[in-house]
């Protein structure tokens, strides 16, 4: 590996990195608020909007997916520039409410938007520029491609400000509308006309993972997006209706999933290997940069389609959905099929696979949908996408066996699969719904029954986590498990609200929440009693080892059966809760025994990295929390400010974790014996990364009521205080999450940090002199100490400094 400057060049096999999916989770938020903007203003002047700004975030995003298979961005200095420019892609991320329709009483929205993409598209630049400094070659053409990013940035400037010098407001719009669309074609164009060679990529391996990760990204979104139609930690009655069309709308993007998943991800790679030079720079750049947008653009609308059809579902209408939302679903369905054609043929040079039959099924059904109920729509789109999946073992399995067999050793990795990843990002998206739960019930009662919640959804995610490590297998019947637990997962993220109170009205939430749960528990179970079944050789656990699981699940059986009043959800039911703290404590002692047993953890560094995907993908989605907050309110200085000083504690909390512990406990776990392995797997990860997980959670409540009390005032006016129990959770939660990533580090090294002791003190100290002070003040202070005394263990603690010897395994 090179070095330039402090830049590090990335070697041929590097993986994509925690810090680069912490900026991808950035952008999924943009593109969540692309996909809430255009469902608001679903019309033949917003979608088209959506759809341009869609197109101007994807060119910002393509740069560092090139940078990522170059330069090293999780060392040296290059932390420091990616938090900051994921602080301005956040701020862009907010402002593209307000790109083309300026809002009252605040900064312009479309200036604040040109001036974030000229700072992140100009960094970039200037990142590949340093990066090629010592290679004179490829320095000069590293420089071609100033024009075209200048000139986009000059023509989204000019589509700020030269709309308000026209009287005509309408075709003011129409001349911002032309200019970004000029902003677009001199990007994309200038980024074909540009020789081929600039194009090179370090890393194929990153390469290829990275396009596919923002894909694995646009899934979660749409799986979100069956969550949000009925609002965020809404208490909108359960009906079947509801549960039904949830239910649809995870088959339908996992059926979607399966079809880039399956094959055509790997393929694609193995093409790429095989291809070298220019025509290697070519495959990638048009391949992936060009047609992994058609794709991308296409769940961007499926999420839209899936938000405003299955909110039609609240008051259980039987009607037909308008026309241009059918248009939307469909078309994102056949965009996105199209997109995987056009990029098998690219690279695998083969057509007339099952996404071929998937086009000409969803196409013939388009003139069906609007004569058909909603919940009937959905049945048969999802029934058309499963039957392209289900095409891939019956017609066309020939063809598929071969491209199977072909990439067999590409598949065959000891780091998280796809399909746990896709896992984990509905998981996580559960998680922060109860941050959203507490910050609906902001009270005592209401934080008790979030971390409820959490602690019964974390038992859930831990359960697979283990099968995971026992069974590494990509075989249908793991997808199709995996695929039903996403789908029950997204119905317990609907019912959370109502898990331990009903609503008014529908189904008792308690009881829907519960069969959610229980049918995840079970399936766990059969997982792996069919995994002992298939393999006489395995260490088949006794029966009595599922009794933990089961005494629990009956535990919390009677807890939603208790007869309790219907009412406001926020009523606080001691028995139940009692009932719940029982069973987690049956389920949490009994399957610590077993699993010692009759479990083993074979990989340290898949156990490892599923664990800490699961902590920066939840502090990406603290993002996305604190963005929420603000997202109907114009951009001001005041929140442009809050977000740099949110995105810098952030960095500070993934600073704790990431920056030698996570390694260092991978080392550990990979050192020991299997035995040991498996207790402190149990012990460090499975107990211990749960404090961090609701530390996080509480984090996530306290920065989103942070920017909730920001409004759009002046600058120089700081507003008034967090009250107690949000200012408690900000301050709390973060001195949750160091005493776990102390605990993890102790319990694995035996050692404990001094300057991490140091902060969290600061941090302790921080918590009742900042309780009357402003949000804004508060939560400057709190990311200072964190920012500092972070800064200071870099640069005085190389060596991971520590007391203690390092005890015997």
């Amino acid at each position: 590996m090179g070095g330039v400057g402090r830049i590090q060049l990335a070697g041929d096999a590097g993986g994509v990195s925690r810090l680069e999916l912490f900026v991808d989770l950035i952008f999924v938020f943009a593109f969540l608020n692309i996909t809430g903007v255009t469902a608001e203003q679903l019309n033949p002047a917003g979608l088209p909007r959506g759809l341009l700004l869609l197109v101007l975030l994807w060119w910002c995003w393509v740069p560092f997916a090139w940078l990522g298979s170059t330069v090293r961005l999780d060392r040296g200095v290059m932390p420091v520039v990616m938090f900051g420019l994921s602080a301005t892609l956040f701020v862009m991320g907010l402002t593209v409410r307000e790109a083309f329709l300026d809002r009252p009483g605040g900064l312009s929205g479309p200036v604040v938007f040109a001036l974030c993409y000229l700072v992140v598209r100009g960094t970039a630049l200037a990142l590949a520029a340093v990066a090629t400094a010592g290679q004179q070659g490829l320095r000069r053409l590293a420089l071609r491609a100033w024009p075209p990013a200048l000139a986009g940035a000059l023509f989204l400037l000019a589509a700020a400000l030269v709309p308000g010098q026209v009287s005509n407001g309408v075709t003011g719009e129409w001349i911002r509308f032309a200019l970004v669309g000029c902003a677009i074609v001199a990007e994309y164009g200038g980024a074909a006309l540009v020789p081929a060679d600039l194009w090179r990529i370090g890393s194929i391996s990153h390469w290829a993972e990275r396009h596919a990760l923002i894909i694995l990204i646009g899934f979660g979104e749409s799986i979100i997006s069956v969550g949000l139609s009925q609002g965020v930690a809404a208490t909108q009655p359960l009906t079947p209706g509801v549960l039904v069309g949830a239910l649809l709308g995870v088959a339908l993007a996992g059926g979607l999933w399966w079809t880039y998943f399956d094959v055509a991800r790997f393929a694609a790679e193995q093409a790429m290997e095989r291809a070298v030079g220019t025509r290697r720079a070519l495959l990638g750049r048009d391949a992936y940069s060009f047609l992994h947008l058609p794709m991308m653009t296409g769940l961007i609308l499926v999420a839209l389609g899936l938000k405003k059809v299955l909110s039609e579902l609240q008051v259980g209408s039987d009607e037909a959905s308008p026309m241009l939302t059918l248009v939307v679903l469909h078309g994102g369905v056949v965009l996105y099929l199209l997109g995987l054609v056009l990029f098998e043929v690219r690279t695998l040079r083969i057509l007339g696979r099952s996404p071929v039959l998937g086009i000409l099924l969803v196409a013939g059904l388009a003139s069906l949908a609007p004569h058909l109920p909603t919940l009937a729509v959905l049945a048969l789109l999802a029934a058309a996408v499963g039957a392209t999946a289900l095409a891939d073992v019956t017609v066309f399995r020939r063809r598929h066996r071969r491209l199977h067999a072909m990439i067999g050793p590409v598949q065959r990795h000891a780091g998280v699969t796809p399909k746990e990843l896709f896992f984990d990002l509905v998981f996580v998206y559960a998680f922060l719904q109860v941050a959203a739960l507490m910050a609906d019930d902001p009270t005592w009662t209401g934080l008790t029954r979030g971390l409820l919640v959490l602690a019964v959804l974390w038992q859930a995610w831990c359960a697979y986590v283990w099968l995971a490590a026992e069974v590494r297998s990509e075989s249908p019947v793991v997808r199709l498990v995996m695929v039903l637990v996403v789908a029950l997962t997204a119905l317990i993220t609907l019912a959370s609200p109502q898990a331990l109170d009903d609503s008014r009205g529908g189904l008792p939430g308690p009881l829907v929440f519960v069969a959610c749960y229980a049918a995840i528990r079970l399936l766990h179970l059969a997982s792996f009693g069919l995994v002992a079944w298939q393999d006489p050789g395995w260490r088949t656990p006794p029966v009595w080892a599922a009794v933990p699981t089961l005494v629990s699940l009956g535990l919390m059986l009677v807890a939603a059966l208790l007869p309790l009043p219907v009412g406001d959800v926020r009523q606080f039911s001691p028995p139940r809760v009692g009932l719940w703290l029982l069973a987690i404590a049956v389920d949490l002692a009994g399957n610590a025994r077993v699993g010692l047993r009759h479990l083993s953890v074979r990989s340290a560094e898949h156990w490892a990295d599923r664990h800490s995907l699961i902590i920066i993908i939840g502090l990406g989605e603290a993002v996305i929390s604190m963005g929420s907050a603000v997202v109907h309110t114009p951009i001001s200085a005041r929140i442009v400010v809050a977000v740099f000083f949110g995105t810098a504690l952030l960095a500070a909390l993934w600073w704790a974790y990431f920056g030698w512990d996570s390694t260092e406990g991978e080392r550990v776990l990979a050192a020991s014996d299997l035995r040991a392995r498996t207790r402190l797997a149990r012990d460090a990860y499975t107990w211990l990364h749960l404090p961090m997980v609701a530390g996080i959670v509480l984090v996530s409540l306290g920065l989103r009521k942070t920017m909730s009390v920001l409004g759009s005032r002046g600058f120089f006016e700081l507003g008034e205080p967090l009250y107690p129990l949000a200012h408690a959770a900000l301050f709390g939660g973060v001195l949750l999450y160091l005493f776990g990533v102390q605990a993890f580090r102790l319990r694995m090294t035996g050692r404990w940090r001094r300057a991490r002791l140091v902060q969290a003190l600061g941090v302790a100290a921080l918590l009742p002199l900042t309780a009357g002070l402003p949000a804004l003040l508060a939560l400057a202070l709190l990311a200072a100490v964190c920012l500092a005394l972070t800064a200071f263990e870099v640069l005085h603690d190389h060596e991971g400094a520590a007391t203690g010897p390092v005890p015997p395994r």
